[in-house]
C-alpha cells in the first residue's frame, strides 16, 4: 500500500523525534515509561501527527488500518468522541496459522477477535460517499494483537496511545465471512478460545461492533486526513469479544460462525 500524507499537527509540533523514539522501541522490543515532553502529542491532531510520522519512521509500508473503540458505548467512553484508528504494518499482518513471538519482558499481549474488510477499488473518502456494496468485495475473521511500547498506555493518556499506533502489534487474518449488512453473522457471538477452553466472552448489544457502523466513522476519518484508500486495503473494525490479556505461550483461536482464525504465541528468539 503507497504512503499516506500525515496530517497537519496543531501547533509548532514536530513528531520526528517521538516517531524515531517510538520505532526504536517497537525494533528492540523495549518499552517506555512515556515520551519525553517536548516529544508528546498535546492533542488528537498531533497524536495522529505523530502515528504517521511513526508509520514512515519504519519504512515497511501498510496494508491498511485498525478501528478500535467504535461500539456505541465505546464512543460515549472516548474523551473525544471517536473511535482510535491506526495503520495495520505489512509486516505485522499475518495468515491464519501464524507463530508470534511472546511479548516483551513484563508486557502482556491483549487480543481482539474482529471482523476485517477488505476494499475491492480504489477509493477517495474526501470525494465520494461510503458504499460499502460498491467498494467492499471481502470480509474475514480475524485476531489483532494489541501490545503497546508504553509501560502503562492508559497512564501516558489518548494522544501519546494515538501515536504509538493505537498499540498495534499484529494481526491475522482467518475465515472468509459472508460479505454484506444482512449476513446473520453480524448478530452472532464470536469468542476467544485457548487449547478448547472459551477465555474471550462474546460482546453484546452496545458493547459489540457493528462492522459497518464503524467502517462509516473510518471513512469520515480517511475523508479529513484526506487519505486515498487503495484496492486490496484491509480494515479490521473493532473487537466482538471482551478484550484478553496473556502473556503466556499456547494456541488462540478467534470463532464467529463456521469460521476460524488460529495463531500461537511461543517462546521464540526475534
Amino acid at each position: 500500500m503507497s504512503e499516506l500524507p500525515a496530517e497537519r499537527p496543531s501547533g509548532s509540533f514536530d513528531p520526528r523525534a517521538g516517531a524515531a523514539r517510538l520505532a526504536a522501541a517497537w525494533r528492540k522490543r523495549t518499552r517506555l515509561a512515556e515520551l519525553p515532553p517536548e516529544e508528546r502529542p498535546a492533542d488528537v491532531a498531533q497524536a495522529y501527527a505523530l502515528q504517521a510520522a511513526l508509520q514512515q519512521a519504519m519504512g515497511d509500508g501498510s496494508v491498511g488500518w485498525k478501528i478500535a473503540g467504535g461500539s456505541v458505548n465505546g464512543l460515549k467512553a472516548s474523551p473525544h468522541g471517536a473511535p482510535l484508528f491506526g495503520f495495520l504494518r505489512e509486516p505485522c499482518v499475518h495468515p491464519s496459522g501464524a507463530v508470534l513471538a511472546a511479548p516483551p519482558a513484563s508486557a502482556v499481549f491483549t487480543l481482539e477477535v474482529e471482523v476485517a474488510l477488505r476494499f475491492g477499488r480504489a477509493a477517495a473518502p474526501a470525494e465520494e460517499p461510503f458504499d460499502p456494496a460498491g467498494m467492499l468485495d471481502a470480509a474475514f475473521l480475524a485476531v489483532e494483537v494489541v501490545c503497546s511500547r508504553f509501560v502503562d498506555r492508559k497512564a501516558v493518556g489518548v494522544p501519546s496511545f494515538i501515536g504509538d499506533d493505537a498499540g498495534f502489534h499484529a494481526f491475522i487474518l482467518g475465515d472468509p465471512l459472508p460479505l454484506g449488512a444482512a449476513s446473520p453473522l453480524l448478530g452472532e457471538p464470536a469468542t476467544l478460545w485457548h487449547h478448547d477452553e472459551q477465555v474471550g466472552p462474546a460482546l453484546a448489544g452496545d458493547d459489540r461492533t457493528d462492522p459497518l457502523q464503524s467502517m462509516a466513522l473510518f471513512w469520515r476519518h480517511a475523508a479529513q486526513q484526506r487519505w486515498s484508500v487503495p484496492a486490496g486495503a484491509i480494515v479490521s473494525t473493532g473487537t466482538l469479544i471482551k478484550p484478553w490479556d496473556t502473556a503466556g505461550p499456547g494456541t488462540y483461536e478467534g470463532r464467529l460462525g463456521a469460521a476460524r482464525v488460529v495463531f500461537s504465541i511461543a517462546d521464540i528468539a526475534v
